[in-house]
């Protein structure tokens, strides 16, 4: 049975990874469709909701077929690296991304979420102290200029250069995304991986 689960994963992969990216591609079409009808914080909390809904249903169906294993339960000492989590993660980034799709094209807003990575890393790599080779720092490079050509003002504009507020909103969400990915190792500590 070990052998059949191990490979169910392994072979699992690969699509999950697809439909993952799949619907990362299309959640912000989507929500720009959804703030024609809703405010910018309704709809930030609904999307929330729903994927917190949605892991539940998967953690309740991984167990029943046994391929999800118990996570160790939360100490009290945990609960203020779980609130910033929250804070950062689950408020603050999703209010500042549905705020900026409503200034911004749904195109250039899920570009632009690449930019939750590079706030990953400059992160880890400035107040953790990660390492970061010549091709990541390279690699984050690429994902900056990219963000600044996507934020750049439009070609027919004859006055002075103006920032995009939604292009600059939707960083924001990132670096607050950024933040939570790395508070998130708080919880991640070695001696509360347990092996399979």
């Amino acid at each position: 049975m070990p052998n059949q689960t191990n490979s169910l994963r392994l072979g699992s992969g690969p699509l999950l990874a697809l439909g993952s990216a799949f619907l990362f591609g299309a959640s912000t079409p989507i929500a720009k469709m959804l703030l024609g009808v809703t405010d910018p914080l309704p709809l930030a909390g609904l999307l929330y909701l729903g994927s917190g809904i949605g892991l539940a249903l998967a953690m309740v169906a991984g167990r029943s077929l046994g391929v999800v294993r118990p996570e160790a339960p939360l100490r009290a000492r945990d609960l203020p690296w779980l609130g910033a989590i929250v804070l950062f993660g689950g408020i603050l980034g999703p209010a500042l991304l549905m705020s900026g799709l409503t200034l911004t094209p749904a195109s250039s807003g899920a570009l632009l979420l690449n930019t939750e990575g590079l706030a990953t890393m400059a992160i880890a790599w400035l107040v953790f102290r990660e390492n970061v080779d010549l091709r990541v720092f390279l690699g984050a490079m690429a994902i900056l200029a990219g963000a600044v050509l996507l934020s750049w003002p439009e070609a027919g504009n004859t006055g002075p250069p103006q920032l995009n507020w939604g292009s600059v909103l939707i960083v924001l969400a990132c670096i607050m995304w950024g933040i939570d990915n790395n508070l998130t190792r708080k919880l991640m500590r070695p001696t509360r991986c347990r092996s399979p």
